[in-house]
């Protein structure tokens, strides 16, 4: 059966052709289903993955109070609430202080705004820096990114790793520690090696999540 498994982080899921359900696992938790199934740790690279998938799954409903991290069906895709509110006439896509959606500018990142239940690796910016979460919590007015080290990192630019290839022996996450393993591109998306192993034709890393984690696109 399809399965993940959150190593360093937790995952977004949905299974279904339609979305029949979502949620988040927990870091070091599984989810098993026998059906299709999506899943990114990046808020936006799993709702690109499930536009015109959701049908009438979950629908947001057009009055009431949603919960922070609730994620529901809207416009044939989904959007996850970022901070608990009582639902207004707004359009989602023109609220981005109460709703994630797909956005298809990845680089444009949300703004911090309190309130709002982030997960590691989530990217926010606050005075024009991008800080990236690196613990899990909800954000509040006195726990903004630059006064917290332990919560927000200050993104730096960083090179794009090598293209996989074979004959190369990648070093993953079981012989260097979770998250050091070494990172690769492969069509548009970044993996980082969860098995140690040397690379074969076939063995491409959307084709082993056994010794591959798709970290989403580049």
């Amino acid at each position: 059966m399809p399965h993940i498994i959150a190593t360093d982080r937790a995952l977004y899921w949905a299974v279904g052709e339609p979305v029949v359900a979502s949620g988040l696992t927990e870091v070091g938790g599984a989810t098993v289903t026998g059906l299709p199934m999506v899943s990114a740790a990046d808020e936006n690279a799993f709702l690109a993955q499930t536009v015109t998938l959701a049908g009438d799954y979950n629908p947001l409903p057009d009055a009431g109070w949603l919960e922070a991290g609730s994620i529901y069906g809207y416009s044939g895709g989904l959007v996850i609430v970022r901070q608990s509110h009582d639902r207004t006439i707004y359009a989602p896509e023109d609220t981005p202080a109460l709703f994630s959606v797909y956005r298809a500018d990845a680089a444009e990142a949300l703004v911090w705004i309190a309130n709002e239940p982030v997960q590691m690796g989530t990217r926010r910016l606050y005075d024009d820096v991008l800080y990236e979460c690196i613990q899990a919590h909800t954000t509040q007015t006195d726990w903004v990114p630059p006064a917290l080290p332990a919560l927000w990192k200050v993104v730096q630019e960083e090179p794009v790793p090598d293209a996989w290839a074979v004959g190369v022996a990648y070093t993953g996450d079981n012989t260097a520690g979770a998250g050091n393993g070494d990172v690769v591109t492969y069509n548009g998306r970044l993996y980082r090696c969860w098995q140690s192993h040397t690379s074969i034709a076939g063995w491409e890393p959307p084709n082993v999540p056994a010794l591959w984690i798709d970290l989403g696109p580049v």
